[in-house]
């Protein structure tokens, strides 16, 4: 299962692309970075061996010492890419080699080392002593944004006066911004906010103000002072950027009166942008404004879908909103999107002109049963569903409501674990993890005795009985279990959790430490610069980084050209966030079968940006993501591995369902003389 939420060094130098993947006419200036440059090393400055050898310590998840010997070497360009590695491990332990890299004569190693502590846990204290040494600015700018995901109240009063380095102040407003996420003691004051305040009004016009709106917008403000407010407001109705206007209405809506709320809202309501009309809807749906009913009749008449949707969810959540009038409408929809929307509002309010049984009629848009489903309150309604719909969307639908329900019990998860459908049944394991009863046990041996679950799904239930087996309760396990695990056990890369399981029962295990992965070489990659994605709501070129992602590009590319996401679907469409496809299944909980680790680095969430869908780390398969604006929380979680360069138009007009067509990759054909391309040697 896999949703999105809810710098690294160059591995290779990236070769130029083919002129289709040109920037294209319907291009647009973002509000967030004016570059996705790295600023890292060619890897032309690194031998092929080297490069391939840092790249199966980074992908295997080696220990950080099997990097040492890189983090010496005296070629800067090894150095920074052993610091990226280091990062992208993520782990404690790398702490003392990236603290020799941070202090390096070189500042593209520094850079590299700074951006990887910022990557990696218990490192605030190794980022304040690079903070009070460091005077290069566009390494300090890294060390303010690794403040903010590392650091503790002390950041705050460092990155504060920073707002006032010009070269340092916009990673200065992301440490701010992440700190507000973090919740972290003083990062919500006042003070904090009059201060980004300024940084947006008056000019200058620059990437500082952006990043401070942005911070504005994650940090859960309880206070502000009037002075503050009018200029937030001011911003709202004149700035020239919607980003910045949509992310300070974001911030400022929780903050103002019911007496100025609703002439900015209002006025937000008809803004030009479609940003900003959206945040205006969502706004009304969390705080609620006079005279609700007419803003939100305005846009429930939008012009753009994604409106529309947005306004029918705050209709369902807006109070004192009269809901049957406005949404009866919606259900007369030519797609079924927006009378999904509307049942799901309407049940809400519990205010549903029939029962919800009715929706799940066959002559209903599947969009609509599976919102239908999302609403069922009975747990035996939800199984009968989970267990036998045709369509997997309104299986993964009941399966996923009956699983977050808090009245549900064990033996309601245990009757799915039995489903035909291996995604449901993992699904049901999972939750079992969280809930480890006795009367689990012999059901998850069952289950896994059937045979038709892969390698993740297969560790998801040994994490399972693992669970129940810790709890204790269990005097002795199952007669069954040595002979139903006993041949599973053998397989590598089941985890840490399969130790444990054999532990109990006495069994030998197979290495758990890493799974088994195909490591493709870096020439397999680096040619592969573009992909068309050909959809029924029209083209999307996408500039490929494998200088970035190489393992994400591969697998990408790979999947792309077995024909692996020839007539999937969009299943997730969030309005102004993101567009997400790659699951055949076309529920979101569908994969190809493996994992890919997650290559972090430094590109942008700016609009275009294409990036892996996870459910945790490392979890990226074959799922990706178009971000349909500026979403910088998703840095430093999620792998980009591309950009748009035409197409981004046609990517906002997807709809939840849409499909692709085809994907074509494109790679750059190798010279006659380019030893890779020559014969084998008949020796």
């Amino acid at each position: 299962m896999v949703w999105v939420p809810l710098l690294g060094a160059p591995l290779l130098s990236l070769m130029v692309a083919p002129a289709l993947a040109a920037p294209s006419s319907d291009a647009r200036l973002t509000a967030v970075s004016p570059s996705n440059d790295s600023g890292a090393p060619l890897v032309a400055e690194i031998p092929a061996d080297v490069a391939q050898q840092i790249w199966q310590v980074e992908l295997l998840r080696l220990p950080p010492d099997s990097l040492s010997s890189w983090v010496v070497d005296p070629a800067p360009a090894i150095r920074a890419r052993a610091a990226d590695a280091l990062g992208r491990l993520r782990v404690a332990s790398a702490l003392p080699l990236l603290t020799t890299l941070a202090a390096d004569p070189d500042p593209r190693v520094r850079g590299a080392a700074s951006f990887a502590l910022g990557q990696t846990p218990d490192s605030e204290a190794a980022i304040l002593r690079r903070w009070n040494t460091e005077t290069t600015p566009e390494i300090r700018r890294v060390l303010a944004v690794a403040l903010g995901k590392q650091g503790g109240p002390a950041a705050v009063e460092l990155l504060m006066p920073a707002l006032d380095e010009p070269l340092v102040a916009p990673g200065a407003a992301e440490g701010l911004g992440r700190l507000g996420v973090r919740k972290v003691q003083g990062a919500a004051h006042e003070r904090v906010l009059r201060t980004l305040t300024l940084h947006i009004s008056p000019l200058p016009v620059g990437e500082t103000r952006a990043m401070a709106a942005w911070a504005m917008s994650r940090t859960p403000w309880t206070s502000g002072d009037l002075a503050t407010l009018a200029r937030m407001a001011t911003i709202i109705r004149s700035d020239p950027d919607p980003n910045v206007r949509a992310w300070v209405l974001r911030a400022w809506t929780g903050l103002s009166t019911p007496e100025t709320r609703s002439a900015v809202l209002a006025a937000a309501a008809v803004d030009t942008a479609e940003g900003v009309r959206i945040a205006a809807a969502r706004a009304i749906g969390k705080q609620g404004m006079a005279g609700a009913d007419v803003v939100l009749a305005t846009l429930l008449k939008d012009v753009d879908q994604g409106v529309r949707l947005e306004a029918i969810a705050a209709v369902g959540a807006c109070p004192g909103v009269s809901a049957t009038g406005l949404l009866m409408p919606a259900f007369g929809s030519s797609d079924g999107l927006e009378a999904a929307a509307a049942l799901k509002a309407l049940a809400e309010k519990k205010d549903l002109p029939k029962p919800v049984a009715e929706y799940l009629s066959p002559a209903m848009y599947l969009s609509v049963r599976v919102a239908a489903a999302e609403t069922l309150a009975e747990a035996p309604a939800l199984i009968d569903l989970a267990l036998h719909a045709t369509e997997s969307p309104l299986r993964s639908a009941a399966a996923g409501h009956l699983f977050e329900r808090p009245q549900t019990r064990v033996a309601d998860v245990l009757a799915v674990l039995v489903s035909s459908d291996p995604v449901i049944a993992q699904a049901a394991a999972d939750w079992l993890q969280d809930h480890p009863e006795p009367s689990a046990e012999l059901p998850l041996l069952k289950r896994m005795q059937q045979g038709d679950l892969d390698a993740i799904e297969l560790r998801t239930f040994i994490s399972a009985l693992a669970r129940v087996y810790e709890a204790g309760r269990i005097a002795k396990p199952a007669p069954e279990a040595r002979t139903i695990l006993g041949p599973l056990l053998g397989m590598s890369g089941l985890g840490a959790d399969a130790a444990k399981v054999a532990a109990v029962l006495r069994l030998p295990v197979a290495s758990a430490d890493h799974p088994d992965r195909r490591l493709p070489v870096l020439s397999e990659v680096e040619d592969i610069v573009s992909a068309r994605i050909y959809t029924d709501a029209g083209e999307i070129r996408i500039a490929l980084r494998p200088d970035q992602a190489p393992y994400a590009v591969w697998n990408f590319a790979k999947l792309a050209e077995e024909k692996y996401y020839d007539g999937v679907r969009f299943h997730r469409v969030v309005p102004d966030f993101v567009i997400q496809a790659g699951d055949p299944r076309g529920d979101g909980w569908g994969g190809p079968g493996w994992e890919i680790p997650d290559e972090i680095n430094r590109l942008r969430y700016d609009e275009g940006a294409v990036g892996m869908a996870l459910s945790g780390p490392d979890t990226g398969g074959s799922q990706w993501f178009i971000t349909l604006s500026p979403q910088p929380h998703l840095e430093g979680t999620y792998t980009i591995f591309g950009h748009v360069t035409y197409g981004q138009r046609a990517a906002e007009a997807i709809q939840q369902g849409s499909r692709i067509d085809h994907i074509e990759i494109e790679r750059v054909p190798r010279l006659v003389d380019d030893p890779r391309s020559a014969p084998p040697d008949p020796q």
